[in-house]
């Protein structure tokens, strides 16, 4: 414990470097103005002597000297606007004539009524001269709290020699100047106080910069990544739309087109375990990885998907993803799926109701084959419609807790199924989970992916 008390004030009390100091000097003029606002509102509390013995007897005596202390802490105020002046010699000038007002008072009370009673009772209100001192904490400059506690030492000291002799025979030394060591005392855990806000301005403006410039790079990152999903590209013989939401700038969700020279196109979209950046990399990777795999596997989904597996078990066995990959053969009219751990594809036939289609497949990155990824393959016609999408959509809660799950995404898509075109289809799918459901925002990678065979 006592090597982590040192090793804290070693922290604290560590002599600033030049850019902490140009951080400091940045945050100063808030600092200050807290300072001027709370000494100007905490200023009002010496009213309160009016009514206290024994100054309740001469409220009419001490009354000019506190509109002073009020006079002085209204300058400040004014000065902390118009910065004629700079504003640490006003803060040192009107706190030094302020408390020295206030110690007129004290003096004034305690030479009228004489009384060993109200020298203890004078010495009582004293204490809450800490409040002046620690009240200089508030600012960056410890040498605040201790010029404060110096002079009004100074005042104490005086105070006590202006003391009727009386008084003086019947008190101690201990008494009497017992508050000099308060004010020490409080002057030095302001000065602890000062130099703790020190480290945390400088910690909190690192913090803010190391975070500014993190989202810089991840706007950058986002752009990267947005670049490298399909934008108004023509797909021959189908039409598409896309929706993608991530919680964070960017996320592990992606999707791509894979165009073959027949006139034959793949379509494959993955889900990278976890979010952020990590995941985002793999997605990518895994969009390099099927634009560079060989031919006779991108009319192959089961193949494309073994070859995705063994690479991401061997070349990053650390990430794990659920992909899915729909081979459209315009030649034949057939489209062969393939399906690894994936949400099941959505399809409707034209002018049928959209229900799922169950495949079967292990989820890529652990190299279990167990199940195999299977083909199916189904017959394509003009109309026809597919919609495949990550589990972000159907396990984000409403406002009552509840998911949308499979059951009810089927019957959002069936109640929207006439829709004229994709992206009448996508805009009713998303009106009606905002208003209905509540969903505008997801707690996961988010992202559909709507296809309609154009011929």
């Amino acid at each position: 414990m006592t090597r982590s008390f040192y090793i804290y004030f070693k922290e604290i009390f560590h002599k600033p470097t030049r850019q902490e100091w140009d951080i400091l000097k940045l945050a100063e003029p808030r600092f200050d103005k807290e300072y001027t606002y709370s000494v100007f509102l905490t200023h009002f509390i010496v009213y309160s002597l009016l009514f206290v013995p024994p100054f309740s007897e001469i409220q009419w005596d001490i009354l000019p000297y506190l509109l002073g202390v009020t006079i002085l802490r209204f300058i400040l105020l004014l000065q902390f606007y118009t910065k004629s002046i700079p504003l640490g010699k006003v803060i040192y000038f009107s706190g030094f004539i302020a408390d020295g007002l206030v110690y007129l008072v004290f003096l004034k009370g305690i030479q009228s009524f004489p009384t060993i009673g109200n020298f203890y009772l004078l010495n009582s209100y004293l204490m809450t001269f800490i409040i002046p001192i620690l009240l200089y904490s508030t600012r960056l400059n410890p040498f605040g709290c201790v010029l404060n506690a110096l002079y009004l030492s100074f005042f104490h000291i005086t105070y006590i020699y202006q003391l009727p002799i009386q008084l003086l025979d019947k008190s101690s030394y201990f008494s009497q100047y017992f508050l000099v060591i308060v004010y020490a005392g409080s002057a030095l855990l302001g000065v602890v106080f000062v130099f703790n806000k020190r480290k945390d301005t400088t910690d909190v403006y690192s913090l803010s910069e190391e975070k500014r410039f993190m989202l810089q790079e991840l706007e950058l990152a986002k752009r990267v990544q947005d670049a490298l999903f399909p934008g108004n590209v023509k797909i021959p013989n189908l039409t598409f739309t896309f929706y993608r939401k991530s919680p964070n700038v960017i996320g592990g969700d992606f999707f791509d087109f894979v165009q073959l020279r027949e006139g034959n196109v793949g379509v494959f979209l993955t889900d990278v375990a976890g979010h952020g950046i990590s995941s985002a990399m793999v997605a990518s990777i895994m969009k390099v990885l099927v634009s560079t795999i060989p031919y006779r596997f991108k009319t192959a989904p089961a193949r494309l998907m073994d070859y995705l597996d063994d690479r991401l078990t061997n070349d990053l066995n650390k990430y794990h993803a659920s992909a899915i990959y729909l081979f459209f053969d315009f030649i034949e009219k057939k489209l062969t799926i393939g399906n690894a751990g994936h949400p099941y594809l959505i399809l409707a036939k034209k002018d049928e109701e959209f229900h799922e289609l169950e495949t079967q497949g292990a989820i890529l990155g652990f190299n279990i084959k167990i199940p195999p990824i299977s083909e199916k393959t189904l017959p394509i016609t003009k109309g026809d419609r597919f919609f495949i999408y990550t589990d972000g959509l159907i396990e984000s809660m409403d406002h009552e807790g509840k998911c949308l799950e499979t059951e009810g995404l089927l019957a959002l898509l069936n109640r929207h199924r006439k829709s004229e075109n994709v992206k009448d289809l996508e805009n009713n799918i998303l009106y009606e989970l905002k208003t209905k459901f509540g969903l505008d925002t997801f707690s996961d990678d988010t992202m559909f992916l709507i296809l309609e065979v154009e011929e």
